[in-house]
């Protein structure tokens, strides 16, 4: 052997060694593969099922199972053969019932499935797939089902990888991990594949074209989302990687309502397993294949049938009559129930039927118009192109009545599918010429077009231009022609594409971008910046850069830009952009564009809606750029107002937006859009969106065929114009309304009334002779009678979103709803006597109109909601319905006899159940199949023995439960053993789920009675979810059932009589109880014990409780010792005192016991009671506690007892009144008259001193005060300063608050009369009581504390300081005026009270406490029974009024006829006097059992006018009580949500109270006091200016009393009219605007002029020859040119130049004004002209001017438009700079030597050399200024700013050329120059 051996030797061992460990590391193939030589067989099974994902609830699938062979035929061929498929269907409770198999969809399957399939297939992804021709599209899908589980993408390189494969369900993000067992040669494979996450996802929707994605949160919450998990196991083969075993669970969830566990489930399964590998070819099929395409879902042409139903398609002709045969003859009378399937029905056949066979239908029923009007429904409900053809086929044969072409028309536009084959069609519909001869058909059918334009390019890269063609011809002939009415028609129709090529067309609308556009509308240039909407969110860059354009150009009209501004926001801009518009609105002069630009950013800065996250931040930056004074503009100013709430947790919510825009022409909105928006799981749609606009309404309103420009003074007014410089008339308003109506964003039809149709409206309704007209043709018709049936489908909607699912079938989520309506209607009657030829409406007056109705109107909706597998041979799915019917019977006979004002209705009893309102809806799992259409499975999804919660499980005895635990059946029946317990040890369990209500009103004497019944049972039990309570079953109805009678009733009769009449045709004896008698006492016989043995009258009430009482001791009797008394837990020097005090005043109630004014509380007792049970000092007055409501002349005898006492806790009242008694106090005098000064003083104002307050100053009466001792006087002095509560009024109403006050010495000290906003009882050093100091507004008083020291004072200051709005007390106007307005003197005491004591009687004697006893009743109405034995059943109501005293009233009784009944019911309403309105509702037994009152009081609060509206419900039902506890707990929060501040508070437990304060014209505070909280605020805005000014007092007021109520609207609407004033040289415009301006001598300023065509009126003011404050006025109108100058210290009339008498009354042709004088001057009214009242009194001129003269007034005045800012505009249109240069531009220049004015307006040059971007410059003035005549030379001069206009100093343009033009030209600065103001003239030039 050679040496070299061991060296081959060992190189061969490491070449082995290295071979080995490069073989151990390197990966076997893994690729999937089969061998072309081979065949594969394996075992398949795929099911899906869908429900909820609790188990024990029903479930509805499909299971296939079967044997697939794959065969190679060549290297990447496989031959695909599946054996033996069974499907097996499920429908039951899951886990518990089996699959059951279903031979009928197995062999409708199988003839398909069996056949041999192809498809390609290399490294483990699947190619094209080949099958039999016209193979069903089921079937294939099936197929690519089972191959989708071999579709595998290894990459060698990676164990863990990421990517986006392609599958079944699209391209999705797909997820491997792979796992290698080397050992066994094999390898695992998970792959999950995310389905919301796709690049190409397999969807198909409809019905969602108009719903948006959101664009910030695509990705999140959706309501459906999908995942689907594959494991594989492979091992080494000689052909690759071989499946072994795959498995695959997918599952898609959906959340209706976005809750985490309230979902529901369909789950699908696969297993794929190897059973074993042939040594067999595959052989190629004998039969021709066809391309299928890849292994993606393939959605068939026609979708599926609606997943509600299976219907046969055969023979569809036969099956449409026998449909519409079904329909007509079973629902005549009334809906049959299976309607909504029937309708469903025949659309789903029209949807499969030709135009053709259509045609052959309608041919059938041309003499059968019912049959014809439910085909055209459907024909117009299914959007195919056929059913369009057919329509357009119809139209063209004018075979459509015009009612039914404008409802099937747009119908089948607005529901047709939109693609290619469909969009030429419906253009050709459009275009014929029948729906262009029609103007309402072609704008419906117009707007339908471009919505089915808008949906066929939404889905398409690029609009096809063919089909924009239509609408942009039709925009560019309206354009050429100038129609007005097809212009708006095109930009709305453009509107509705929202394709970015229509903007060019709209460009040429707008006059900044077209000059031709200059004399387009102001409406149609909206119409066009609404067009851009839509185009926005395809375009937002290029829409928003020409928005941006016609917001900043000021010369465009206010509204156009307002809705550029709105479009703006909808686009939802970034910052950059929203800081624009924020630079754009500070400089903004319009104030309606900034304050509509400012709140529109306000209001989507508070936007919470997530779509809205980031222009709501950016807008609350931008606002920080805006001045808040924009956000304190009053209604007048356009604004937008959004409100809208988002929930979290659901992921839903919604917004509302209300556009309002003003125009300076009106006070009120020219236009109001309002919109409502949903947001739903990152989806967003339009839902509903109206809008009003209105022009030139108010002149169509007003017009009075008054010929303005026939009278002598419109030329001179006219000439007077043209010597202005620039003056033009304003332009004339055309009439127009206009309203649109959009669904979905979507323009559905619009109505546009034009001046011709408003003047015809106008004048049939305001002229008598159009009103006689109308009534002639309604008495007519009436007794022609008419009778008519009518039923229709209203609405069908359809949504469908299908996924495919793993096995291949498609899962469809569906939502379907029907509106179907149905009315029969007979109506006829009569009119005696027989209306004459000669008919006026007078004569209906006279006669007896008799009326006999029956109608039966009906509505049916059916809502169905689906989720489960829908093909053409089969449905497993969940279904929900839902569905409402309601019928409204009446029927009905009427007798109206005007002259007797009676009338009478009669209607047959209740003789059987009529359901009135049925709703139902149940959940269930259905499964249906094309082989047993007869048969459909359904399962309640909800059974009735489901497993409740283990906390309703009843308990079952130890020995029941130890024997079933011993006969324990086998684990694998146990289950089903629970599950099907014995019902009756389920059935409570089943009853507690069920809830049920059943609520009846019987109406025993009409025979019926109404019942509302409610049945539900829901899975809420398994979790409490919105979508768990649906499934289930619940019924809800309100049913009307006869009810046995004594005797059977005849009819049912309605009476109504009014007039004098009615007090005849009282029934039942209508009595009043007062409102005090019949109130049960709870400690009624205490009170009789204590009044027996104290001698005290009615020493408490105790109906109206405080707040959270504190329970009291066990012995009553104790307890009521001390509220009488003193506090236990004080001491008092003067106990003694108490009883005397209370002995006098018992004596002194007996004098006139009366029952007490509920008119003079001002202040709750309870309130303060509550607030102040911790007071330091008690009261030791009995007196105190008999708080008697008094009237304010009343003795103090009266004011101590009034004969009831206050309905508030004696025990609470006790604890509040101070009393502590001083050596200073027993010092003082106890004279009885200094006693009795002090009680009449606190007894005027209130009731004892103050009603409200807790424990009121109790003074004894003058009788008693003579006869007491030091000790009364003492008591009284003590008791009538209360702790932190005394005397709320009086010490707070009256000029001398401080009088009531018994602390005072002999010598009288200075009177307190701070009005109160807190009253605190405070001991100052020593003085003898609490004093009761008040204070006045917000500013700070320390008040006069006697005896006090400065830091006293000091203290309270800081006190007072702290106290916030709802500490104040409010303080009623006719308690303040009650009090006298100085002391008595005491000798006058006695008869002052005296003379009270018999005013308040007779007062009394004229307030009776049932209105019967002196009024008759004005109205009388009676329901009742007729009965068989005469006797009178039912209910009663009279109506009592007293409108015309001084104290207006009315009283409503209503009681039961019954014998035996005492229920009634009581109402009372009525006004004290000018400041108090006050009303109460009793009910019950004789009106006792129940009470609720209210109260209205006018007065002040915290030192501001105010209102206080106070509720008081002593005792209401629970019933009632529940209601308002569920509401109450949401006012909390939705304070909050209005900016309220809230403050836990004891207020009084049954009342509320409302206060408002009105701080400012457009500002108030608002408290409002409920039981346990205090809501405040301070400062809000209000919508408009109130009028505030000094109160007026009673005694000023003439009756009836109640005008201040009545009248308020009428002060508001006054309020709102603008004034103009001149006094001096202040003037105050209509703007209210304030100005000094001194005019020029001599010469005219216009003052007032109206300025529209119309040239009403013309106000002409100078300077007087005798002084520069007197002023000369010249008003020129009608045909009379009216003089008025002072003259020897009085004011001259000069009418046409003749003097004239003060008062006179002027006519000219059908308008006349009238002069009188006033005070020390003349006014003038000239409604008829547009002046309310112009008055001039030599210094002093007013004008005020009717609310529709806003914004057509000129002159010093101003314009009346409520723009502040553009206020000085100038004849010519421009803003002055200043008040002199506006005050100069108004003057009246006068020919040269022909009249006193000697100035001129003339354009100046700059003397002064300007640099101008560094060019010497010449300039000229654009504005003229003031220069005397030619050779006249001023005397005076006044500095004015005006702008100049500059050139090159070396230019040849000469200023002096035409420079009448140079106010048309740019302004290059601004300087101030002289303007002539006084002139001489000498030399003066003539020419």
């Amino acid at each position: 052997m050679s040496a070299t051996a061991p060296f081959t030797f060992t190189m061969r061992g490491i070449i082995l060694a290295l071979a080995l460990t490069l073989v151990g590391s390197q990966k076997f193939d893994i690729e999937p593969g089969f061998s072309s030589k081979k065949t594969y067989v394996y075992s398949y099974e795929g099911w899906v099922l869908n429900g909820l994902q609790e188990k024990n609830l029903a479930k509805a699938g499909v299971r296939l199972s079967c044997k697939l062979e794959i065969s190679g035929l060549s290297e990447n061929s496989y031959l695909l053969k599946i054996r033996s498929p069974q499907l097996e269907e499920y429908n039951g409770i899951w886990p518990r019932d089996p699959f059951t198999r279903s031979s009928k969809i197995t062999q409708m399957v199988s003839s398909c499935l069996t056949r041999p399939f192809k498809f390609e297939y290399s490294s483990g992804r699947v190619g094209n797939i080949y099958g039999p021709e016209n193979c069903p599209d089921t079937c294939i899908n099936i197929v690519r089902g089972i191959l989708n589980m071999i579709q595998i993408t290894i990459k060698k390189s990676q164990n863990v990888y990421e990517l986006q494969e392609a599958g079944i369900g699209g391209v999705c993000h797909t997820r491997y991990v792979i796992q290698e067992d080397k050992k066994n040669n094999r390898v695992s494979v998970t792959k999950t594949v995310d389905q919301n996450n796709c690049q190409e996802k397999v969807v198909k929707s409809l019905g969602m074209a108009y719903i948006y994605p959101c664009p910030v949160d695509m990705m999140k919450e959706r309501i459906i989302k999908g995942t689907a998990a594959f494991s594989y196991k492979l091992k080494q083969s000689d052909s690759g990687a071989l499946i072994t075993e795959a498995v695959s669970q997918q599952v898609y969830q959906i959340s209706p309502f976005s809750e985490p566990t309230g979902v529901a489930v369909t789950e699908a399964k696969q297993q794929l397993t190897l059973l074993e590998v042939k040594s067999e070819w595959g052989s190629s099929p004998d039969i021709s294949m066809q391309s299928y395409g890849s292994l993606q879902y393939q959605f068939p042409a026609v979708l599926p049938q609606m997943s509600v139903q299976l219907i046969k398609t055969k023979n569809p002709e036969q099956r449409i009559t026998e449909t519409l045969q079904h329909i007509v003859l079973n629902n005549q009378q009334d809906f049959h129930d299976d309607l909504p399937y029937r309708f469903l029905e025949l659309v789903q056949l029209c949807k499969l039927t030709s135009a053709d066979t259509l045609e052959s239908i309608w041919r059938q029923c041309s003499d059968k118009p019912r049959y014809r009007r439910w085909l055209l429904s459907a024909v117009s409900a299914t959007g195919t192109p056929e059913a369009l053809k057919f329509i357009k086929s119809r139209i063209r044969s004018d075979d459509l009545s015009y009612l039914q072409a404008l409802l099937s028309v747009p119908f089948a536009l607005h529901f047709t599918k939109a693609d290619e084959n469909t969009v030429p069609i419906a253009a050709d519909l459009v275009t014929s010429s029948r729906v262009q001869k029609n103007p309402l058909l072609q704008q419906l059918a117009s707007l339908g077009y471009s919505s089915v334009v808008n949906r066929y390019c939404s889905q398409t890269s690029a609009c096809p231009k063919e089909a924009l063609q239509p609408i942009h011809d039709l925009a560019d002939e309206a354009l050429s022609r100038g129609r007005e009415d097809k212009m708006k028609l095109a930009l709305k129709c453009i509107g509705n594409m929202g394709e970015p090529a229509s903007i060019k067309r709209i460009l040429k609308f707008l006059p900044i971008f077209s000059s031709s556009a200059s004399d387009i509308p102001i409406h149609i240039q909206i119409d066009a910046i609404m067009a851009l909407r839509k185009i926005a969110w395809k375009d937002c860059k290029t829409v928003q850069g020409y928005l941006i354009q016609i917001l900043a150009d000021e010369s465009l009209s206010p509204e156009v830009r307002m809705m550029a501004c709105a479009v703006i926001f909808e686009t939802r801009p970034a910052l950059p952009l929203i800081t624009t518009i924020a630079n754009v609105a500070m400089k903004e002069s319009n104030l309606q564009v900034a304050s509509f630009v400012y709140s529109h950013m306000k209001a989507l800065s508070k936007s919470r809606l997530p779509y809205t996250y980031n222009i709501s931040s950016a807008c609350n930056i931008a606002l920080k750029l805006l001045a808040p004074k924009l956000d304190r503009l009053s209604y007048r100013y356009s604004k937008v107002i959004r409100v809208g709430g988002y929930f979290d947790n659901y992921k839903v919510g919604a917004a509302g937006e209300v556009l309002v825009m003003n125009s300076p022409g009106t006070m009120f909105p020219s236009a109001i859009i309002s919109k409502l928006m949903a947001y739903s799981a990152g989806s967003v749609a339009d839902l509903v969106e109206a809008g009003v606009r209105v022009e030139g309404l108010t002149d169509v309103i007003m017009k009075r065929n008054i010929p303005f420009a026939e009278y002598s003074t419109y030329k001179k007014i006219k000439e007077i114009g043209k010597a202005l410089l620039g003056w033009k008339e304003l332009p004339t308003e055309t009439p127009l309304i206009s309203a649109y109506f959009k669904l979905f964003g979507q323009e559905l039809a619009y109505i546009n009334i034009n001046k011709e149709v408003l003047q015809q409206a106008v004048k049939a309704v305001l002229e008598p002779a159009g009103r006689s007209t109308l009534l002639r043709r309604a008495a007519a018709q009436l007794r022609a009678g008419t009778a008519a049936q009518w039923a229709q489908p209203l609405w069908l909607g359809e949504l469908r979103y299908i996924v495919p699912t793993a096995p291949g079938l498609p899962l469809e989520y569906s939502s379907y709803s029907t509106a179907l309506a149905r009315a029969a209607a007979s109506v006829d009657g009569k009119i005696s006597p027989p209306l004459t030829g000669d008919f006026r409406p007078s004569q209906l007056l006279e006669s007896t109109v008799q009326i006999r109705s029956d109608i039966n109107p009906s509505l049916y909706i059916q809502k169905f909601a689906t989720m489960g597998v829908n093909t053409e041979y089969f449905q497993q799915a969940v279904e929900i319905q839902g569905k409402v019917l309601t019928r409204v019977p009446i029927k009905f006979d009427a007798k109206i006899d005007m002259k007797l004002k009676n009338i009478k209705i009669e209607t047959n009893p209740c003789h059987e159940e009529t359901e009135l309102v049925v709703g139902r809806h149940k959940a269930f799992a259905v499964s249906r199949n094309l082989g047993e259409l007869g048969v459909e499975k359904r399962t309640a999804i909800l059974p009735g023995d489901a497993s409740s919660n283990i906390v309703e499980e009843p308990f079952k005895p130890s020995d029941k439960a130890s024997s079933e635990d011993f006969t324990k059946p086998a684990a694998d029946s146990a289950p089903r053993k629970r599950a099907h317990g014995s019902q009756e040890d389920l059935g409570p369990v089943a009853e507690r789920k069920a809830h049920k209500r059943d609520i009846c009103v019987k109406l025993q004497h009409l025979g019926c009675q109404l019942c509302f019944a409610s049945r539900s049972r829901d899975a809420s039990f398994l979790k409490n979810t919105y979508l768990h309570r649906l499934i289930g079953e619940h019924e809800a109805k309100i049913v009307l059932i006869p009810v046995e009678t004594d005797a059977d009733i005849d009819k049912i009769q309605l009476e109504i009589q009014a007039g004098s009449r009615a007090a005849s045709k009282i029934i039942n004896e209508v009595n009043a109880e007062s409102e005090e008698e019949g109130e049960s006492s709870l400690y009624g016989d205490i009170q009789a014990k204590l009044k027996k043995i104290l001698g005290i009258d009615n020493v408490f009430k105790i109906a109206n409780k405080t707040r959270h009482p504190k329970k009291q001791p066990a012995k009553k009797e104790n307890t009521v010792l001390t509220e009488i008394g003193a506090d236990p837990d004080t001491k008092h020097p003067s106990s003694s005192s108490s009883a005397s005090s209370a002995a006098s005043s018992s004596s002194s109630s007996a004098v006139s016991p009366r029952r007490k004014d509920a008119g003079d509380e001002d202040e709750n007792n309870q309130e303060e009671q509550a607030k102040n049970k911790d007071a330091s000092s008690k009261s030791s007055s009995s007196s105190g506690r008999s708080n008697s409501k008094s009237s304010s002349s009343e003795s103090s005898s009266k004011s101590s007892s009034s004969g009831k006492s206050s309905k508030s806790s004696s025990s609470d009242r006790s604890s509040k009144s101070s009393s502590s008694s001083s050596d200073r106090s027993s010092k003082s005098s106890s004279s009885s008259s200094r006693s009795s000064k002090s009680s009449s003083s606190s007894s005027s104002s209130s009731k004892s001193s103050s009603s409200s307050s807790s424990s009121k100053s109790s003074s004894s009466s003058d009788r008693s005060s003579k006869s007491s001792s030091s000790r009364s006087s003492s008591s009284s002095k003590s008791s009538s300063s209360s702790s932190k509560s005394s005397s709320s009024s009086s010490s707070s109403s009256s000029k001398s608050s401080s009088s009531s006050s018994s602390s005072r010495s002999s010598s009288s000290r200075k009177s307190s009369s701070h009005h109160s906003h807190g009253h605190h009882s405070r001991h100052v050093n020593g003085s003898s009581s609490s004093e009761s100091l008040s204070h006045h507004s917000h500013e700070h008083h320390s008040g006069h504390l006697e005896g006090g020291s400065s830091s006293s004072s000091s203290a309270y200051s800081k006190i007072w300081e702290a106290h916030e709005i709802y500490q104040y007390r409010f303080k009623s106007a006719h308690r303040q005026e009650e009090v006298p307005k100085g002391k008595l003197p005491d000798d006058q005491i006695d008869s002052s009270h005296s003379s009270a004591r018999s005013s308040h009687a007779t007062s009394r004697a004229s307030w009776p406490k049932f209105l019967g006893d002196v009024e008759a009743p004005v109205l009388a109405v009676f329901l009742h029974g007729i009965r068989d034995d005469k006797k009178i059943g039912g209910l009663q109501l009279v109506v009592y009024a007293d409108i015309d005293s001084i104290k207006p009233r009315m009283q409503v009784f209503v009681s039961n006829l019954t014998d035996s009944s005492k229920w009634k019911l009581c109402a009372d309403a009525s006004v004290h006097n000018a400041h108090k309105a006050k009303a109460y509702l009793k009910w019950g037994r004789n009106c006792q059992d129940y009470k609720v009152s209210s109260e209205l009081v006018t007065g002040q609060f915290a030192a501001h006018p105010a209102v206080q509206v106070k509720l008081e419900w002593p005792k209401v039902p629970s019933s009632i009580r529940s209601v308002a506890e569920w509401f109450y707990k949401f006012v909390p929060g939705a304070a909050f949500m209005l900016g309220f501040s809230e403050k836990e508070d004891k207020n009084p437990s049954r009342q509320a109270r409302v206060i408002v304060a009105l701080t400012s014209p457009r500002t108030c505070d608002v408290v409002i006091k409920l039981p346990d909280i205090t809501l405040y605020e301070k400062a809000m805005r209000l919508p408009l200016s109130l009028p505030v000014g000094p109160r007026t007092s009673t005694s000023e007021l003439q009756p009836p009393s109640w005008n201040v109520f009545a009248k308020a609207p009428s002060a508001v609407l006054e309020n709102l009219k603008a004034q103009c004033s001149v006094s001096y040289n202040k003037v105050s415009t209509f703007n209210e605007v304030r100005f000094n301006y001194t005019m020029p001598a001599d010469c005219y300023h216009i003052l007032a002029q109206d300025c529209s065509s119309d040239l009403k009126f013309l106000v002409m003011m100078k300077n007087g020859d005798e002084s520069v404050n007197l002023k000369v006025i010249n008003i020129k109108i009608g045909n009379h040119e009216v003089d008025m100058r002072p003259a020897d210290g009085r004011v001259q009339l000069l009418v046409d130049g003749a003097e004239s008498p003060a008062n006179v009354s002027l006519t000219s042709a059908g308008a006349s004004l009238w002069i009188h004088s006033e005070n020390q001057g003349l006014a003038l009214l000239a409604p008829a002209y547009g002046i309310d009242k112009l008055y001039f009194d030599g210094y002093t001129f007013r004008i005020q001017v009717a609310l529709w003269m806003a914004g057509k007034m000129c002159g010093l005045c101003g314009k009346y438009d409520a723009e502040c800012e553009q206020e000085y505009r100038m004849p010519n249109g421009y803003v002055a700079k200043d008040a002199v240069s506006f005050g100069h531009s108004w003057i009246l220049e006068e020919r040269p030597c022909r009249g006193a004015c000697k100035l001129r307006h003339a354009f100046v040059k700059l003397e002064r050399a300007v640099q101008l971007a560094g060019v010497e410059s010449r300039c000229l003035s654009t504005e003229p200024v003031l220069r005397c005549n030619k050779g006249c030379a001023p005397t005076r001069t006044a500095p004015v700013t005006v702008g100049f206009h500059c050139v090159p100093a070396d230019s040849a343009t000469s200023l002096t050329d035409k420079q009448m033009k140079f106010d048309q030209k740019s302004e290059d600065m601004k300087d101030t120059v002289d303007a002539h103001i006084a002139c001489t003239c000498e030399n003066e030039n003539c020419i």
